[in-house]
């Protein structure tokens, strides 16, 4: 799997398309929707690295939710790139998961598996409007990554 992901990582570092679409103001809704898609990759990328199936769950119980974030990140790049959009987002979405897969990949497996315990637990809970809050939240600490749309 690492070899995989590393081959992915390499193919990708060429893609500047999501570098150029992040420059352009976010509204509310699309930042919310960037921390979404990181929060999501992150359980994904543990939940791969640790043979854990808490992505498999948190996916299902929250696709709607999935799908209104990757809508709004979509809005985003449409803005930004046009006819563009759909490529753009599946793009920066493969991006985030190879740079946490290459990330992950440079430590040891038992000490990134036994962070990710909690970490993994608290996204074995989230669902609906406890996700929702959760990446407002953490969109709320993370403002300072989001040059804001003034309307």
């Amino acid at each position: 799997m690492r070899s995989v992901l590393m081959a992915l990582v390499v193919l990708c570092l060429g893609f500047s398309a999501a570098d150029a679409a992040g420059k352009k103001c976010y509204r509310k809704s699309e930042a919310e929707a960037d921390q979404a898609i990181r929060y999501t990759t992150q359980v994904m990328v543990m939940s791969d690295t640790c043979r854990d199936e808490t992505y498999g769950r948190f996916a299902l119980r929250n696709r709607t939710e999935l799908l209104d974030y990757q809508h709004a990140l979509m809005e985003h790049f449409r803005r930004s790139d046009g006819k563009r959009a759909q490529a753009t987002l599946d793009s920066f979405m493969t991006r985030i998961a190879n740079e946490k897969a290459l990330e992950t990949s440079t430590q040891n497996i038992n000490s990134v598996c036994s962070v990710a315990v909690d970490f993994l637990a608290t996204a074995d809970k989230l669902t609906g409007e406890d996700f929702r809050k959760y990446v407002e939240r953490q969109t709320v600490d993370r403002h300072g990554d989001y040059e804001m749309c003034k309307n």
